[in-house]
């Protein structure tokens, strides 16, 4: 299911359903798992990433935000696209780890499963889990009513800034919010912008008007294939007579030039 503003109350009303299986989950991710708390939260996902074998590459498909890959090894390894703009990114960041360390929901999906637009109650978990884990405990309504701007967007632009978020996030944190504030003004707001979607171009030279950091809607582009690369060198050390390996390393430098080609082509 897509969400739209026409089922964005439905949305709101199962987030309030698995609010409490969230919350006890970020508590297991804080005690557990973070260990550079003054790190920006984005840095701290990236953090807990690397530990599991993080792949970044640019995929051109902005359906497309990532993806947990299972290797012959066992090892469940996060895949992010990073041809989408970076504060998507970083929201697939927590994506991924909700779903990296929920043992008993990756058992359901095999060999792995694609993070796309379209989610089931899972689905809905892992982003509600991400958007808690970025905002926090519901500073960003005083904070949007702080912004002394006429335009709705700009408005938005900041809070895009201010958390590292990506707009359609921002927008379902800020809707169930004015919910819980009772503000049916702002709902209905939310609501008329909710399916209208800016071009790129727009939105940098919105961010660039307003003097915010636009490399945030813009993607990194990042090739990181280390996850992969590491343990072959590894076996070429121990076992540099077999030649096996040695194929196998030119064949994933091979796909590094190639993604940098073709991003030198775009």
């Amino acid at each position: 299911m897509r969400i739209t503003s026409a089922n964005l109350d439905e949305t709101v009303e199962l987030n309030a359903q698995i609010s409490k299986e969230v919350e006890d989950h970020i508590a297991y991710i804080e005690k557990r798992l973070i260990k550079w708390r003054t790190f920006p939260i984005e840095q701290q996902a990236f953090e807990i990433l690397k530990l599991n074998q993080l792949i970044e590459v640019p995929i051109p498909d902005l359906n497309w935000g990532g993806a947990i890959r299972r290797f012959p090894n066992g090892q469940n390894v996060p895949i992010i696209n990073t041809a989408q703009p970076r504060v998507y990114q970083y929201f697939i960041y927590w994506h991924e780890i909700y779903h990296l360390t929920e043992s008993e929901e990756l058992k359901l999906h095999g060999n792995g499963y694609d993070i796309s637009i379209e989610f089931d109650l899972t689905e809905r978990k892992a982003d509600y889990f991400a958007s808690q884990m970025i905002f926090g405990n519901g500073e960003l309504y005083d904070y949007y009513h702080t912004l002394e701007f006429e335009d709705f967007y700009v408005k938005i632009a900041h809070c895009m800034k201010s958390y590292k978020s990506p707009y359609k996030a921002v927008l379902i944190q800020l809707y169930q919010l004015a919910k819980k504030n009772q503000n049916q003004a702002l709902q209905e707001v939310i609501k008329s912008h909710f399916d209208k979607q800016l071009t790129t171009q727009t939105w940098e030279s919105l961010f660039q008007e307003y003097s915010l950091d636009d490399t945030l809607i813009k993607p990194s582009n990042v090739t990181n294939l280390n996850a992969i690369k590491g343990p072959i060198k590894e076996e070429i050390k121990q076992h540099s007579d077999v030649e096996l390996f040695a194929e196998n390393l030119r064949v994933v430098e091979g796909w590094e030039k190639e993604f940098k080609r073709e991003l030198n082509k775009s």
